[in-house]
């Protein structure tokens, strides 16, 4: 055939000389024309003529040369040229018009023949993503990195914003925040009959919170027979004593205290009720269920009614209570569910150490605590378990370990009674480190201690101290220790035991400790009853050096311990032990001081004079200086030093000390 030479690659003349070959071929053999070539040839450029234009150089022409020279044995085949012309193997090559038409001027005219490209290219059509709508694409992928952006920086300003502004260690409601203690019937007569009752005492809730109060904790508040006088003879654990007032009064006084942020700890006495509850253990079947859902009282309505003695009852709520008395379930595991669903937020049972001896004392402590959990609401919304110290004292370690700890699981507060009276600050010194190093302090997960110097069944501090404004500088130190303190109404103001030197009220003895409350000479409107009225009890006198500022000065600690966790915390909890921040010195019998500490905090400590003189002490060994945080002689802020400090008879001052 014509073309079926062999090609001798001398020189690029000679390929530029072959019939078609031009700067304007992409192959150097695209231009060809059908009289060119031999007939069978122009049958396959004339079948293929849409594509007879796709012939593509991708090499120079000296490429061409130099792998000719190199593969001369392929180059050898006859069939070579005929094979190259043939126009249907260029089909997928690049055309020639995309050739850049100066690479023919930098050949001197010549065509850039550069040879074969391998690569094989797709049409656009080919590629699915083409179709795709490129500018929403765009728009949509540019507005979603912004959006991202936007999200991660409000994220990180919410993440700032809710960043505690201080790292206090966390505690509950009832641990560490202060106490008080009040007999009803003595606090603030509202309807004018001389005896205190639920509304007034509702309607002093400006009162606990002017204090610092977060927890009012209500003494017997039960029917008698000869209520207030004889308070202790507890008829029913359900009913309240008409003169305090109804069950809407009682719901009066618990709901206006918790707008105030004020919990509420109900007294059960359990004292008159052990031998029932004895019997109930006995007879009660064992397939007898005292479950909460049984257990469950209704909440009180405004749909009561008199009985025949003229009370207001919840009908609903009585008719319950009868139906399970006849069934002789347990007295306290119905008044339990009753009070808590009626808003109450603890029970201290008094009296429980009379039932330690009883088999099942650990199975009624974990039904009643079982009970209490199941009317917690979460964080900052559980109820409580109180019970005394003596419950503790009265069960051996050892003979009576699974009660004990019963006791330990199942009891939020231990209430432990200080007594400064009778052995002094040494006395206390030693009262206090014995309590502290015992088995309350062994776990972090324990109940916490329930601190109190006055209480129902104590004396007034006012009456038994040397002077009555000590019973200040007992509640300041008292509100200084590890754990949570309690103050018993008046001790705050002085208020002292009802005088009676003839013995005309000796019959009332057991209740002279109970007499109604002085309010603050300042606030003539705020007096326990009307001028006209007698009170059930005479008033007794109050210290006025002590009424004069007691309510700056509380409130001034209260603020103080709730803000510091070297005070207001019980321990240092590290490694799963409870390590004891706190250290009381004695200087003499008389003068205390009380040192609180936290890591990475300042310490504080209280300086207290029990004794009937005033003194003046040099601490500097132990102290060198800090600044006051409060006193009742006007010294807060000022800078003061230990090497003289003086204190007047029944005073107290309270410093933080330089780190």
């Amino acid at each position: 055939m014509a073309y079926e030479r062999q090609i001798s690659p001398t020189s690029i003349d000679e390929l530029s000389s072959l019939p078609g070959l031009n700067c304007d071929a992409t192959l150097g053999f695209v231009g060809l024309t059908a009289t060119d070539m031999h007939p069978n040839e122009h049958n396959i450029i004339h079948h293929n003529d849409e594509v007879q234009q796709e012939f593509i150089p991708t090499r120079s022409v000296q490429s061409v040369m130099e792998s000719s020279s190199s593969s001369s044995s392929v180059m050898q085949e006859p069939t070579v040229c005929a094979q190259l012309l043939s126009s249907h193997h260029y089909q997928h090559l690049t055309k020639a018009s995309d050739v850049d038409p100066f690479a023919c001027q930098e050949n001197g005219g010549k065509p850039p023949l550069t040879g074969l490209q391998l690569a094989v290219r797709k049409s656009p059509d080919d590629f699915c993503f083409m179709s795709w709508n490129w500018p929403l694409i765009r728009k949509f992928s540019f507005w979603s990195a912004v959006s991202l952006l936007m999200a991660c920086v409000c994220i990180v300003i919410t993440l700032i914003a809710r960043l505690p502004t201080d790292c206090k260690p966390h505690h509950a409601w009832w641990q560490g925040t202060i106490f008080y203690e009040v007999f009803p019937a003595s606090f603030k007569d509202d309807n004018s009959d001389g005896i205190g009752d639920l509304r007034g005492l509702g309607k002093q809730a400006f009162y606990f919170t002017s204090l610092g109060v977060k927890v009012v904790r209500l003494n017997s508040i039960f029917h008698a027979d000869y209520y207030p006088e004889g308070y202790e003879d507890v008829q029913n654990l359900t009913e309240i004593s008409p003169v305090l007032g109804n069950m809407k009064d009682f719901n009066f006084a618990i709901n206006t205290l918790h707008k105030h942020n004020i919990s509420v700890v109900l007294d059960f006495p359990l004292s008159p009720f052990i031998e029932q509850l004895r019997l109930t253990e006995k007879e009660v079947p064992a397939e007898t269920d005292v479950s909460v859902k049984e257990t469950s009282w209704p909440v009180h309505t405004d749909s009561t009614t008199e009985d025949k003695t003229g009370r207001n009852i919840n009908v609903e709520a009585s008719n319950r209570i009868n139906t399970k008395q006849i069934h002789n379930d347990n007295i306290v595991t119905n008044a339990i569910s009753f009070w808590l669903t009626n808003g109450v937020d603890g029970i201290y049972l008094k009296g429980l150490e009379c039932l330690v001896s009883e088999p099942n004392f650990a199975s009624l402590m974990q039904e009643w605590r079982r009970i209490t959990k199941s009317f917690n609401k979460g964080f900052g919304h559980e109820k409580i378990v109180m019970c005394s110290m003596d419950v503790i004292n009265a069960l051996d370690p050892e003979d009576d370990s699974r009660k004990v700890e019963a006791v330990l699981q199942n009891i939020d507060l231990i209430d432990v009674r200080l007594d400064i009276v009778s052995n002094g600050t040494r006395g206390l010194k030693t009262q206090v480190d014995k309590v502290v190093k015992g088995i309350l302090f062994s776990k972090p997960g324990y109940p916490w201690i329930h601190w109190h110097m006055g209480s129902i069944g104590t004396k007034r501090l006012a009456s038994q101290l040397p002077t009555a404004n000590a019973s200040l500088a007992a509640v300041a130190l008292e509100m200084i220790l590890p754990g949570t303190p309690s103050i018993f109404y008046g001790d705050e103001v002085g208020l002292e035991e009802l005088k009676d030197p003839e013995g005309e009220m000796n019959d009332l003895k057991h209740i002279h400790h109970l007499s109604p409350l002085q309010w603050p000479a300042q606030h003539p409107e705020l007096r326990f009853t009307l001028p006209h009225i007698l009170p059930w009890l005479p008033l007794s006198s109050v210290s006025s050096n002590v009424a004069a500022g007691h309510e700056t000065i509380v409130q001034t600690i209260s603020k103080l311990r709730e803000d510091t966790p070297s005070i207001y915390m019980d321990g240092v909890y590290k490694d799963n032990e409870k390590l004891p921040n706190y250290e009381i010195r004695t200087v003499d019998n008389n003068i205390v001081t009380v040192e609180r500490s936290y890591p990475r905090r300042h310490s504080y400590v209280v300086v207290s004079n029990f004794g009937s003189q005033t003194q003046t002490k040099d601490l500097s060994s132990i102290y060198y200086g800090g600044e006051v945080v409060a006193d009742l002689q006007g010294r807060v802020g000022r800078y003061l030093t230990f090497h003289a400090l003086t204190l007047s008879a029944g005073e107290f001052i309270i410093i933080k000390l330089d780190k």
